[in-house]
């Protein structure tokens, strides 16, 4: 029953050590970037579209964003973790992941997901 819960299917991508060169004599840096290639691929899970979630079209210049958050649920034992992208495989929407949260004893796994600046923010 909670199987057919999970309604909808999305990629996850965890953050991996890269380097960036800043320029100016400043030496490269590793930082954590959003991986190339998705770690998950065609996960089960459930977006929370239709209650108190906020997600709205920001008109801009030259092109209209989504922006605002919205909740995830996954299967218990899904590998998500804070600040992971995740993207939605039918619209291919991209989030930045809060903190995952077990629900009623690790019966399934809720996140807040966050999009705010168009494509920048979640690339």
């Amino acid at each position: 029953m909670f199987e057919e819960f999970m309604n909808h299917r999305c990629n996850i991508y965890h953050l991996e050590d890269g380097t960036v060169d800043v320029g100016y004599g400043i030496k490269e840096r590793t930082v954590k970037k959003t991986g190339s290639t998705a770690a998950i691929i065609e996960q089960p899970c459930h977006f929370h579209t239709k209650v108190g979630d906020t997600v709205h079209i920001v008109q801009n210049k030259p092109f209209s964003s989504a922006d605002g958050e919205i909740k995830l649920s996954l299967p218990a034992g899904v590998d998500i973790r804070k600040n992971d992208t995740v993207e939605d495989c039918d619209n291919g929407l991209k989030y930045r992941a809060g903190i995952p949260r077990a629900v009623h004893g690790n019966h399934h796994i809720i996140v807040e997901l966050y999009r705010e600046g168009g494509i920048k923010a979640a690339l």
